[in-house]
């Protein structure tokens, strides 16, 4: 129905969705094959949460659920997908964000895991970004990351101006990201 009204991308696998409605690893991997096989390009999103980390298994439940939707995605679909890492524990009223450096090595941990499990070409296409309290004040810094190659916003993006700022920083950050990689 998404594909036949138009729409071109589906979120999958956000944290309310994971914790309030009880969506499971494997059912998020069923919508996410079902909507590549339907033309759709899907944002999923992983993240870990403060009982994951405090455990020393954040990176373990990660992988675990990038891997669990890795097993119905085809090697060449990968450029229609972008897995966005979402620190549950970072996310609403009061959380204390993710640091940028955090955030960096999660996103390159997790392009690791592509390359090393699906290929270096499906490391390349996929897209990484990060949504965790991403706001006015700290989108360059998390723009810059080498392996972010954007935001999924949440309440900033109710404020078409913050919006706007988001996204300023984000273009900014991506030219500057970029020089930096060419020696400029």
């Amino acid at each position: 129905m998404l594909a036949g009204v138009g729409c071109k991308w589906v979120l999958l696998g956000h944290a309310d969705r994971r914790h309030v409605l009880g969506e499971t690893d494997e059912l998020i991997a069923a919508k996410v094959a079902k909507c590549l096989e339907v033309g759709l390009h899907v944002n999923l999103t992983v993240g870990d949460t403060a009982e994951a980390r405090e455990a020393g298994k954040a990176d373990e439940s990660l992988v675990g659920q990038l891997s669990a939707a890795a097993a119905g995605i085809s090697k060449d679909s990968w450029g229609k997908l972008c897995v966005a890492y979402e620190p549950v524990w970072a996310v609403g009223d009061g959380a204390q964000p993710c640091s940028p450096e955090e955030a960096q090595r999660v996103l390159a941990m997790l392009r690791c895991w592509v390359a090393d499990n699906v290929g270096k070409a499906a490391a390349q296409a996929v897209r990484m970004a990060y949504t965790g309290s991403v706001n006015e004040a700290n989108a360059a810094s998390y723009a810059a990351l080498a392996d972010n190659n954007g935001f999924v916003v949440g309440r900033a993006g109710l404020d078409a101006g913050k919006l706007l700022n988001i996204c300023s920083a984000l273009a900014e950050g991506k030219v500057t990201a970029s020089d930096k990689l060419l020696g400029s």
